[in-house]
């Protein structure tokens, strides 16, 4: 296949993937958006919250990211697939059990970290409800991966469009106390997340036993708990995992250090943060079909086509994140009027999406980067580079910069921006070491 051709086709996969990716964060833009209107605290609080909660959902996440390569590889063996679903699922809900106990035990520690006490009294209540969110999700998920594996990507973009409208309609009512409902505010959001996930799960179960393509697979009910199965997701999605957790954590750290700032300075923080999420959503679309691609040229060993296949990924996120950059820039005034009617919170975002709109390539590269290397079952190395790039340069710098040299939240996105960059080039030079012809 020639290059032009991949990138068609990796454009027509990763598509759905990028609707079904932009669902997980359209979940806090809503909740941003609506409760924006309510107050600065309170959209503070969100803020604080997603940061937490993005943590566990991105870990958890890429957790499941473990089951899509091994299906994509080995389409025809059905109970081979149908082993890896189901110790795929018991995988993902111990992680996230135990993941959801810790942090609805751990939020108290928010307090020693210097955050303004009302901030603090939303976040609890907030972070508590959409924790137990994350259940459902992590189910809805292990069936989207295992649909997504076999090459099929469209069905989930569906549920999760469908989804996400329930939550934008059910945070109207809840939180605004429409139709004789109660006005809950910021607690009104996340009972709608709550009850948007929920039903996710239920319309891709009763998708999957209505339909024959997966039925036989999941009837089959090879349900044994399989050693090698285990191991095989693990090693792939816990790596996956602890990706998302490095690059995450540092955003959470450096929401925490503006948290320390004021609440004005967060909420800025937050609005910025959160239409950058969307578009790094897109990129980690872009990345999930990779896996699927490459992992299917791994499974047959073409080492051309891997080539091909992943740079055509790098050429489709870099043109669409450039995309993404000028409208951060050129609208950067009035993409923050969506969320707030504060001056202060207004301008400061709007500066912030400037440095925003310049990471644009940055974070769609690494994040490619990362989806390309593991539809070639390299997880290790990127690991440790993606946690070099963040703990060791990243988070020092940004707090150099915005603490230390005084420069503020402002010093603390660059410093960020630091990071995405360095962990860009990272996997992109490893992809091409990797895939080089000798």
């Amino acid at each position: 296949m020639k290059l032009r051709h991949h990138i068609r086709d990796n454009l027509h996969l990763s598509f759905p993937i990028m609707i079904s990716q932009l669902g997980h964060i359209t979940v806090g833009v809503v909740d941003s958006l609506m409760i924006g209107n309510i107050s600065v605290t309170q959209l503070a609080a969100v803020s604080l919250s997603s940061s937490i909660f993005g943590f566990i959902l991105l870990f958890c996440i890429g957790l499941s990211y473990g089951i899509t390569p091994l299906i994509s590889s080995k389409k025809s063996d059905e109970s081979y697939i149908s082993n890896i679903f189901y110790n795929g699922m018991y995988l993902n809900l111990f992680f996230t059990i135990v993941l959801v106990l810790i942090t609805v035990y751990l939020k108290f520690f928010l307090k020693y970290f210097i955050q303004d006490q009302e901030v603090l009294s939303f976040t609890y209540r907030y972070l508590d409800i959409i924790c137990i969110s994350l259940i459902p999700l992590m189910l809805f998920q292990t069936f989207k991966q295992f649909i997504e594996g076999l090459g099929y990507t469209k069905p989930p973009m569906y549920i999760s469009i469908f989804s996400n409208i329930i939550n934008i309609v059910l945070n109207a009512i809840l939180i605004f106390g429409l139709f004789g409902f109660p006005r809950l505010e910021i607690i009104g959001a996340a009972y709608a997340t709550l009850i948007s996930r929920v039903l996710m799960f239920f319309f891709i179960l009763v998708y999957c036993l209505n339909s024959k393509k997966f039925n036989s697979i999941i009837l089959a009910l090879n349900t044994s708990i399989n050693y090698h199965s285990l191991r095989s997701i693990f090693g792939i999605g816990f790596t996956s995992g602890l990706q998302y957790i490095f690059e995450v954590g540092a955003f959470s750290v450096a929401t925490i250090i503006i948290g320390s700032m004021g609440a004005i300075q967060l909420a800025s923080h937050q609005i910025a943060l959160n239409l950058a999420s969307i578009s790094y959503m897109v990129a980690s679309g872009i990345g999930s079909a990779s896996m699927i691609s490459l992992g299917h040229y791994y499974g047959i060993g073409d080492k051309t086509e891997i080539r091909k296949s992943g740079y055509s990924n790098f050429i489709l996120v870099f043109i669409l994140m450039c995309f993404s950059a000028v409208i951060f820039i050129y609208f950067r005034d009035v993409l923050p009027t969506f969320y707030v009617d504060d001056f202060e919170v207004i301008s400061l975002a709007s500066s912030l999406l400037i440095i925003a709109g310049l990471f644009q390539l940055s974070d769609g590269l690494q994040a490619v980067g990362l989806g390309v290397l593991r539809g070639i079952r390299d997880t290790k190395i990127p690991t440790i580079l993606t946690f070099i790039s963040y703990w060791i340069i990243s988070i020092p710098l940004s707090y150099f910069l915005g603490v230390t040299s005084g420069y503020g939240v402002f010093g603390v996105w660059i410093g960020l921006s630091v990071g995405l960059t360095i962990a860009a080039v990272f996997h992109v030079i490893r992809f091409h070491y990797l895939t080089i012809t000798k």
